[in-house]
């Protein structure tokens, strides 16, 4: 894999948190939320906004994982087994895969088959999404346990295993097996305005520009709700022509903590100097005309304080975003108590003590670990070897279990998430508590509206009553832990914020009047050091927030320079040089050449690259002269869109070092019946080099296979699979009913006539009667099935694309004997088989077991005679 040796070469003088996710990328292949989670804390770490411990990246045991999981050797499959709470598969069924040639795979709806493929699609290489894999729902405590499969195959002559636990692989040999499914189809067939694939390893820097996209927004967001939290100054009320407004202004991330301190120093002597300038401009204003205007305006600012005060009272309570926030803070925390509580009971339900696994049980587990981990002086709690920690006596095989089980659920994920969402309950509801409804601190502000405005006292406690009332709905909220489906909104009959905001309008309007007249000058320069001093006194009053501002703005830097890091733009530029020196013509050639053989010839396309955002697009356009700006998929089919994708994936196959098995899962869906079978010869041809599995529902399609295979001489081994009420994935060793031949039918018929010959000693008429019914419908389908295979030499074939009369030179043996013998036999299964009416006397008796065997003996010995006399 030269290209990832490339990536890994690129990237090994980068930082820690790149290397780490081509690190990740390259073992995984995809990147969950975990994942992306991790890689984000080593960001914020290497930036100073987080202090995380994490293993930096190896790249030399990168470069032998790299190694190892791309030999040139022939890698087959041999089977699937061992397979412990996946779904509902069978945990007793071996799924075998014949070593060369196509193994086809049959299922139904429901049948297995698409958890088989989802077992496969983890351990295996594919482009599309690894589909989730789910425990067995029929056991309740299959939810806890882990969901495990060994798929082992061939390498250089040697059956190895590769063991799935959950969603983790033990080591990566299969990646070289690559399947084809719907969704990888749609990774190749990539856009709306174009159809785009990626090259093998290329594709690992698309999903490393989705990484850095994904983190970058992350990253953005956080900045953004930082951004929200800034510390207003204007609640000082700075003169703006003051050094302290100068100074405050002009804060910003590279503001030191000296430099505050210098800025807001407060002494005796400044204190002293403000009383001794407040008695002189006071002698001065006595004799001012405009003093009652400065009045009102120092009046104005205390009712703009208690205005917002209000506001944000209001905000705090039933803003919508408020609201929301506890509607889901509340549900969270309702719904994860819930599970917690659910999987608690499954697990302590039969021990002797009641609240076992509540936080009281937790706080005596946690002691129970330091004292026991103090003691070993190491981090080996719980031992189930040991002595319990608490009555110091040796632990019998139930209570090792029970530690086991213990520890199990301390760390179950159901606890995390409850964990998580009592935190953000009881920070809501603390958030709630802390309001203070108190406006003790504005007793004089209020004393000075009351003046004025009549009642204003008793409208503001009506209105702040109005306020508590609400908040003690809210939290009623929390302490009644019920679902949330609305949250009502307060009914405020008197609003004391606007009754203030009358108030101000109509102070403003006085004091147009009042300042028409200017300020005597002789008061300019007592005023102008008086407010210099008031403001440095404010801004030492408010020096931690004022710091706590800095640190602010520090961390909105730090956060830039860790957006900066997750710019994809050189990720791009890589993708486009190794594009250049990897994606040569061989490549387009044989995508052409795939197009060729799939018939793929009623318009010309033509390959065409681009780059964005690290991704490399080789993307297709319509090549034909008229063709103008028209969009592909606005001209091609659903069966020539797959057929585009299937031409991609079978050219890289084609420029791959290896010739390892390749896995088709329902390669084709609803497309026409002309592309299904151009895409059944080709995967029946790609047989004839490498080992093929074709799992499908399909039934018309597996038989296009069949078929293709049968004339290309490729071996073909078929497999169907059922299920019984509980449990999926059972192999039947032979295909379907519909795609067997005439002989495997009357094998089939065979067994089934063993087990009624059983049923016959013991059951009574009533029940024997629908039997016999379907096995003598059973029996006319397989005459049916003579008919074309043997008496009409597949001249004509059901499904079939074509009349081949070149195989009626054998049909003219046939004489009136062997018509009245078809039509006997076929008549006789129609007396009997379900679906006809027969007449009163025929239902008087029903055929016996040996009766059927004779029947289906006659046809046996039938197609035996129409051969030989044939040879």
């Amino acid at each position: 894999m030269a290209i990832l040796d490339e990536i890994v070469d690129w990237t090994d003088n980068k930082n820690q948190f790149w290397r780490m996710t081509v690190d990740t990328l390259i073992r995984k292949n995809n990147l969950d939320a975990t994942d992306l989670q991790f890689l984000k804390n080593i960001c914020k770490d290497e930036h100073g906004l987080l202090k995380f411990n994490y293993i930096p990246a190896d790249f030399n045991t990168l470069r032998t994982f790299i190694q190892n999981a791309s030999g040139t050797t022939d890698i087959s499959l041999v089977g699937i087994k061992d397979i412990e709470n996946i779904s509902a598969l069978s945990h007793t069924t071996e799924l075998e895969f014949a070593p060369a040639g196509l193994t086809l795979i049959y299922g139904d709806n429901g049948s297995g088959k698409s958890s088989y493929a989802s077992v496969l699609k983890h351990v295996c290489a594919t482009r599309g999404i690894r589909p989730v894999i789910h425990p067995n729902l029929f056991y309740p405590a299959a939810v806890l346990a882990d969901k495990k499969a060994n798929v082992f195959f061939s390498k250089a002559g040697n059956v190895e295993c590769v063991s799935l636990i959950n969603t983790n692989i033990d080591r990566p040999d299969l990646r070289a097996v690559n399947i084809f499914d719907t969704s990888s189809a749609n990774h190749y067939v990539e856009g709306e305005d174009e159809i785009a694939f990626i090259p093998h390893g290329i594709d690992l820097l698309d999903k490393f520009a989705n990484a850095l996209k994904y983190i970058e927004n992350t990253l953005i967001e956080e900045k953004q709700k930082l951004s929200l939290q800034r510390f207003d100054f204007s609640v000082l009320q700075l003169n703006q022509a003051s050094p302290s407004h100068t100074f405050v202004t002009g804060i910003n991330s590279n503001t030191t903590r000296e430099q505050l301190t210098v800025n807001s120093d407060w002494d005796e002597n400044k204190e002293a100097r403000l009383l001794v300038l407040d008695e002189e401009i006071q002698k001065l204003r006595s004799t001012d005309p405009q003093n009652k205007a400065r009045t009102n305006t120092e009046f104005m600012r205390r009712l703009t304080t208690l205005r917002n005060y209000f506001a944000n009272l209001e905000t705090e309570l039933f803003a919508d975003e408020t609201l929301q926030k506890i509607k889901e803070t509340v549900n969270n925390y309702i719904t994860s108590s819930n599970s917690l509580k659910v999987s608690s009971e499954a697990i302590f339900s039969d021990l002797p003590l009641n609240g076992v696994g509540s936080a009281t049980w937790k706080q005596l587990w946690e002691s129970a670990r330091k004292f026991y981990n103090e003691s070993k002086q190491k981090e080996s709690f719980p031992d189930p070897n040991a002595h319990c920690p608490l009555c110091l006596q040796s632990l019998d095989a139930d209570s090792k279990q029970r530690f086991e089980n213990f520890e199990e659920f301390v760390k179950n994920d159901l606890q995390k998430q409850f964990d998580k969402a009592k935190s953000a309950y009881e920070g809501e509801l603390a958030t709630l508590n802390a309001l203070d409804f108190s406006t003790d601190a504005y007793e004089p502000t209020i004393l000075e509206i009351e003046s004025i405005v009549q009642g204003y006292r008793i409208s503001q406690q009506d209105y702040i009553s109005a306020l508590q009332t609400y908040h003690q709905y809210l939290i009623d909220l929390f302490q009644d832990e019920e679902l949330i489906e609305d949250i009502e909104l307060p009914v405020i009959q008197v609003n004391a914020k606007s009754m203030i905001n009358a108030l101000l309008l109509k102070l403003g309007e006085e004091n147009k009047v009042l300042l028409t007249e200017s300020i005597a000058d002789r008061l300019t320069v007592l005023e102008t050091e008086r407010s210099n001093l008031q403001d440095e006194k404010k801004l030492y009053t408010f020096r931690p927030k004022a710091y706590r501002e800095v640190l602010r703005l520090k961390r909105i830097k730090s956060l830039d320079t860790a957006i900066g890091k997750c710019n994809t733009r050189s990720l791009t530029t890589l993708s486009n040089n190794l594009t250049q020196t990897h994606v040569t013509q061989l490549l387009k050639d044989a995508f052409k050449n795939e197009l060729n053989a799939l018939g793929f010839r009623n318009i010309r396309v033509e390959a065409e690259t681009r780059g964005a955002r690290g991704k490399q697009y080789h993307f297709l356009k319509l090549g034909e002269n008229n063709a103008s700006n028209a969009a592909l998929k606005d001209i091609l089919s659903e069966g020539e869109h797959r057929c585009i994708a299937l031409a991609t994936f079978l050219a890289e196959l084609s420029l791959s070092e290896h010739k390892s098995a390749v896995v088709f899962d329902d390669p084709v869906s609803s497309l026409d019946h002309k592309w299904r079978n151009k895409i059944a010869g080709r995967i029946a041809s790609e047989a004839a080099v490498r080992q093929v599995v074709v799992l499908t529902h399909d039934i018309s399609f597996l038989m296009m296979i069949q078929e293709h295979a049968d004339k290309q001489n490729v071996p073909i081994v078929v497999n169907s699979l059922t299920r019984n009420k509980q449990e999926t994935g059972i192999i039947l060793n032979n295909p379907p009913w519909d795609a067997m031949s005439t002989s495997k039918r009357i094998g089939v018929l065979k067994d089934q006539q063993q087990k009624m010959a059983k049923l016959e000693k013991s059951e009574t008429e009533e029940v024997l009667r629908p039997k016999i019914q379907t096995l003598y419908g059973r029996l006319r389908e397989t005459w049916e099935r003579f008919i074309e295979e043997v008496f009409l030499n597949d001249t004509i074939k059901r499904f079939g694309r074509e009349v081949q009369t070149q195989r009626l030179s054998k049909v003219v043996d046939l004489t009136v004997e062997d018509y009245n013998k078809v039509e006997q036999n076929m008549s006789k299964c129609s007396t009997y088989m379900v679906g006809h009416d027969s007449a009163g006397e025929l239902n008087e008796e029903i055929p016996s077991a040996q009766e059927f065997l004779d029947d289906v003996v006659t046809l046996e010995a039938y197609v035996k005679e129409i051969r030989k006399r044939r040879n």
